[in-house]
């Protein structure tokens, strides 16, 4: 995935495994970046910057950018249940590729993961040694700084290149944001260990007969900003607190809780963000779930109802009108 730096992108990703591995994310940003749901098959043909070409691979569903007939994946899931995401990370530093390292610009980890990929540990084994580049796709398109996690139903990492290289990071809380780096986010939810969505007990004062004057205090002091660290705490707090029998609806419920409502932050211009789309992948049937900002109604492709030992991709247009089911 490539940007323009000059974008305010923030992002929310969330991995959910147990009975059913679903991993999703917000994209939160001042306009459409032209976002297409495609599926890459089997066969297409992925020219790969310094690691070659990659003809014959595990086919992959997600959101992109198609620029020049090539996917710029921000999310996507493949047909092993392998999921990745990238966030924004202006903390980012990009390196000049060194001989005998696997060197792998920013825009194509994604795709060059969940090619060959068929789980977390192997994607991390692959990663060893990897170096990001500060490779750009075109002039039109620098390398825009980022992070990102990789995930499957065992668990996810964050991926973090910066100034003395690349990090890699278990994530057992399965949520990213944006800067700062991920270390800090998990120091800071410490602060938050004692948020519960349970009735409190009064510790205060146990002598006094205090009394809670309304429901939710449980949670009090759980920040409601839009910052990625306050975000991020929202996440993990809804992640594992909201209840429900279906898990599609459940998730995208969490999802809420960190989106952003057009108009609520601003950029340092006064543009307003909001968030574009949330998308979730259900990695078991490779189906992939997604909203946009005005059109809230719930869309799904599955992977494996496509033809998927081909070369061509097949790109599907995002529909941002809402559609609405008249009742009279």
């Amino acid at each position: 995935m490539s940007c323009k730096d000059a974008m305010v992108i923030m992002c929310t990703a969330i991995n959910i495994t147990g009975a059913r591995h679903l991993f999703g994310r917000t994209l939160d940003v001042e306009h459409s970046l032209g976002e297409r749901v495609v599926i890459t098959p089997r066969g297409f043909r992925f020219d790969f910057r310094r690691e070659g070409v990659c003809a014959s691979h595990l086919a992959m569903v997600g959101m992109a950018l198609v620029q020049d007939g090539v996917p710029l994946y921000f999310d996507a899931v493949n047909e092993a249940g392998l999921c990745a995401a990238a966030l924004k990370f202006p903390s980012a530093v990009y390196h000049a590729p060194e001989a005998g390292a696997r060197n792998i610009a920013s825009f194509e980890l994604i795709p060059w993961l969940l090619c060959r990929c068929e789980d977390l540990a192997s994607a991390l084994d692959v990663l060893d040694g990897a170096i990001i580049t500060r490779d750009a796709f075109s002039t039109a398109l620098p390398p825009s700084p980022l992070h990102f996690i990789i995930a499957d139903k065992t668990g996810a990492a964050v991926i973090e290149s910066v100034a003395d290289g690349l990090k890699i990071y278990a994530d057992p809380l399965g949520v990213l944001t944006n800067d700062p780096p991920f270390p800090y986010h998990m120091t800071r939810v410490c602060d938050f260990m004692n948020l519960d969505s349970a009735h409190p007990e009064n510790t205060l004062a146990p002598s006094v007969g205090l009394t809670p004057y309304s429901g939710g205090l449980g949670a009090f002091g759980l920040p409601g900003d839009f910052s990625s660290s306050s975000r991020f705490v929202r996440a993990v707090f809804a992640k594992n607190h909201t209840e429900g029998a279906d898990e599609i609806s459940r998730f995208f419920h969490v999802a809420d809780s960190v989106s952003v409502p057009r108009g609520c932050e601003k950029n340092s211009v006064g543009e307003a963000l909001y968030t574009v789309y949330t998308s979730l992948a259900d990695t078991a049937s490779a189906t992939y779930y997604f909203t946009t900002y005005e059109n809230r109604r719930l869309r799904s492709l599955s992977l494996f109802d496509a033809e998927l030992d081909t070369r061509e991709l097949s790109v599907f247009d995002v529909r941002d009108v809402q559609d609405v089911e008249r009742l009279l």
